[in-house]
C-alpha cells in the first residue's frame, strides 16, 4: 500500500494518470442505482458484526466470530485513519480532493473475508462467488461515479488483506483443522478457483486492451477507454485479493485434523 501511494498520489504522473480517467465520467454512464454503495454504512457494519458473532456462537466457534468482527471493524477504522492521514497533495492540477484508500471497497472486501471466516467450508463456494462478485461491483461502481481512483482500490484491498492475515496469523485456530470442519465437495470448488482465475485474466487483459486504446489516441488520449481501463483495474486488484485468499488461506480446503479426541483407539 506505501508503494501504491506513493507513485499514484505522491507524483505528479501519477496523479495525472489516474485524474485522467476521471474525465471519462458522465452522467449517462452512471448506473441505474447505488443501492450497492447505499448498503454500506456504520449501522449495517454493525448489523453485520453482530450477525457474524451470533453464527459464529450457533457454531460454537465464538473466537473465529469475534476474530471475524476484528477483520471488518479494523479494517473499517484503518481506512478512515489512513484517508485521514495519507493527504494528497495538489501537484497535478487536480480538482478531485483526496480519497485514499476507499472506504466502501474497504468494507466490501473486509465483509467477504469475516462472513467466510464463519461459514461452513461446504456452502463457502457460493458466498464467495456472490461476495466476490459484490466486491467487485463496488469498486467499479466508485470508479464510475468518480467517487475514486484505481490507487484507492488497490489500497483497500491491502487494508482488508492485511488484517485478515494478521488475525488469521495470531487468531483461534479453529478453523485450520485443529478442530475441524467438515469439507466440501471437490467439484464446487474446484469450479469456484477457475471462475476466479479466469475472471481474474479476463478483466486484467480488457483493462490492458483498454490502455492500449487510450494511448493510440494521441496527446489527448481517449477519457473512455481509461475509465474502462480504471474499473477493469480495479476489478483486477479485487479478484487478484479474493484468489490469493482463497487459495493461500486455505479456505477452499479443510486441512487434515490434528484433534483425535473422540476417535476411537485401534486394537
Amino acid at each position: 500500500m506505501p508503494l501504491v501511494y506513493a507513485v499514484a498520489v505522491l507524483t505528479p504522473v501519477g496523479q495525472r494518470v489516474e485524474d485522467s480517467a476521471l474525465g471519462g465520467v458522465r452522467e449517462t454512464d452512471l448506473f441505474g442505482s447505488d443501492t450497492a454503495l447505499n448498503v454500506i454504512s456504520v449501522p449495517v457494519i454493525l448489523l453485520l458484526v453482530i450477525v457474524i458473532a451470533a453464527v459464529a456462537l450457533a457454531r460454537r466457534r465464538l473466537a473465529v466470530g469475534l476474530a471475524a468482527g476484528v477483520v471488518v471493524l479494523a479494517s473499517a477504522g484503518t481506512s478512515t485513519l489512513v484517508k485521514r492521514i495519507a493527504v494528497r497533495p495538489e501537484i497535478a492540477q487536480s480538482t478531485t480532493p483526496n480519497s485514499f484508500p476507499s472506504g466502501h471497497a474497504t468494507i466490501a472486501l473486509a465483509s467477504l473475508f469475516a462472513v467466510l471466516m464463519v461459514t461452513p467450508r461446504r456452502f463457502r463456494p457460493l458466498v464467495l462467488l456472490v461476495g466476490a462478485a459484490y466486491a467487485v461491483f463496488v469498486a467499479n461502481q466508485t470508479v464510475v461515479y468518480g467517487w475514486h481512483r484505481v490507487s484507492d482500490i488497490v489500497g483497500a484491498c491491502a487494508v482488508a488483506l492485511f488484517w485478515l492475515g494478521i488475525v488469521r496469523a495470531v487468531g483461534p485456530l479453529v478453523d485450520r483443522g485443529e478442530r475441524g470442519d467438515r469439507d466440501g465437495r471437490r467439484g464446487p470448488r474446484r469450479l469456484v478457483t477457475a471462475v476466479l482465475v479466469v475472471s481474474t485474466g479476463v478483466t486484467a487483459a480488457v483493462g490492458v486492451a483498454a490502455v492500449v486504446v487510450a494511448f493510440a489516441s494521441g496527446a489527448a488520449h481517449d477519457h473512455d477507454a481509461l475509465l474502462v481501463a480504471g474499473r477493469m483495474a480495479s476489478s483486477t486488484s479485487v479478484l487478484l485479493v479474493v484468489t490469493l485468499v482463497w487459495l493461500a488461506d486455505g479456505m477452499h480446503h479443510a486441512a487434515a485434523t490434528t484433534d483425535t479426541r473422540g476417535v476411537p483407539t485401534p486394537v
